[in-house]
Formats: C-alpha cells, sequence, structure tokens
C-alpha cells in the first residue's frame, strides 16, 4: 500500500469523493491510500469489523455470503469508479458480506474515521450515501426475490443469457460452472444437471468448458417461464437447491 499522491481534482470524479467540500478533500488526502490485490485475493471477510470505504479504480470484485464450508452466494459484481465497505462503517457493524477480488485491482482506501467525519459534517454527502446503500439494499431484495420465486432451472437460464455475448453469430458464456452455482443458489451438480437437459434438448452446447448458447429464445423462454408451469417438473422448483 501507499499514499495517494495524484491531483486532488482526479478525485472529484469518484464518489464518495465528488460529495466532499474542498476542504474535506484536501483533509482527507493525508489519509488516503492505494492498494492493490492479487486475483481471489478476499479484501474484506464476513464477519469482521469494518476498516473503511475502498473506491475500485482497477479491476473487479464479488460481494458474496459463504457458509464456511465452500458454498458461496453471488450477490453483486462492483467494477472500476464505485465503491464497497460502506456498511461495516458504522458503528458495532461488522461486514455483512465477504469481498473477493475477482481479476487484479487496484482501489484507494479511505480510513472509517475520515469517512465517518466528513459525512457527519455534510448532510449532502450523507444523503448520497444513504441514497447509494438504499439503491443496493433493493438490489439485494429483488435477488433474493428471485431465489425464492425460480426453480434453478430459470435461474441458470436467465444467468446463461445475462452472461452472454454475441461474436460472429455465436453467442458465448462468460462464466463458468463455478461462477454460475454461485450467482443461482444452487451446487454445481445441480446446475451441471440442469445444462444437460439444455444441451440434450439442443437450446446451449459445450464448447470445451464453456458453453454456447444456440437458441438464445429458447433460453430467454425459460428462464421467463411462471413457476405454475414448471411446479411438478423437478424437484427444484419454488425454492433454492441446497449448494
Amino acid at each position: 500500500m501507499s499514499r495517494y499522491n495524484a491531483d486532488p481534482q482526479t478525485l472529484r470524479r469518484l464518489a464518495p469523493f465528488s460529495w466532499f467540500s474542498s476542504g474535506q478533500l484536501s483533509w482527507a488526502m493525508g489519509a488516503i491510500e492505494t492498494r492493490s490485490y492479487e486475483r481471489n485475493a478476499v479484501i474484506q471477510h464476513s464477519g469482521q469489523e469494518g476498516d473503511g470505504l475502498y473506491i475500485l479504480l482497477e479491476g473487479q470484485v464479488s460481494v458474496l455470503h459463504e457458509d464456511g464450508e465452500g458454498h458461496q452466494l453471488l450477490v453483486t459484481s462492483i467494477g472500476p469508479h464505485e465503491f464497497f465497505g460502506e456498511l461495516g462503517l458504522f458503528e458495532g457493524q461488522a461486514c455483512a458480506a465477504s469481498i473477493r477480488a475477482e481479476s487484479r485491482c487496484r482501489a484507494l482506501f479511505v480510513p472509517r474515521k475520515v469517512v465517518l467525519e466528513c459525512l457527519e459534517e455534510n448532510a449532502r454527502a450523507a444523503m448520497c450515501m444513504l441514497d447509494k446503500i438504499t439503491a443496493r439494499l433493493c438490489q439485494t431484495h429483488a435477488k433474493l426475490a428471485h431465489l425464492a420465486l425460480t426453480t434453478v432451472e430459470q435461474r441458470v437460464a436467465s444467468t446463461l443469457v445475462e452472461h452472454s455475448v454475441e461474436s460472429d453469430g455465436v453467442w458465448h458464456v462468460r462464466v463458468g460452472a463455478e461462477q454460475i452455482s454461485s450467482m443461482v443458489a444452487a451446487s454445481r451438480e445441480m446446475v451441471s444437471r440442469v445444462v444437460k437437459r439444455m444441451v440434450e434438448g439442443g437450446i446451449v452446447r459445450r464448447d470445451r468448458r464453456r458453453l454456447i448458447v444456440v437458441d438464445r429464445e429458447a433460453v430467454s423462454s425459460l428462464a421467463a417461464r411462471r413457476l405454475h408451469a414448471s411446479h411438478g417438473g423437478n424437484g427444484d422448483a419454488r425454492r433454492p437447491a441446497q449448494a
């Protein structure tokens, strides 16, 4: 880690620094650090006390819930110019989730005390932080509703559509089985069974270790299928499969 010594105006393009007054920004500059992380490094562990706010400059991190036995639920991904660690800022609050680097990352770190003092003295900054926290909470509720009210098959289909990119008329799925299982709250075995049925149905095919969506319309239709239409068709309807 090292002290951040770039032009303070550069920080103005990044939240939460865009919310700070000029005086607060100048005061905070002395405490800001630049930190780097290798791929798969755990930046924060669930349950630990929050130490400050992180603003991602390069790379991507995942927000994960883990049970200590290798089971994971991927809540969301965070990319450059976004921040994380906000829930651990407040008194007595432990980090609700683990933060893991999905690639090599570089981030700015602002100590908890500095962030809280700026928020206490700046109502606009506090409201902007609250707005961001509320938006993320709404996204989490939407994720939980999706997990509770859809089958594993629907969730896998939705993930394949969301994370596929088109190249020369072919839709390549950018995530592998382990990532998919974390996204849909199901075991890799369950995901493999679902994918196998899709392959047998001719709507998905394998290309080495990656998947290709052959019939995007059919996979999208499967993702949108109503619960009552799929209930009884397999044992994973209406509730997430146990990882």
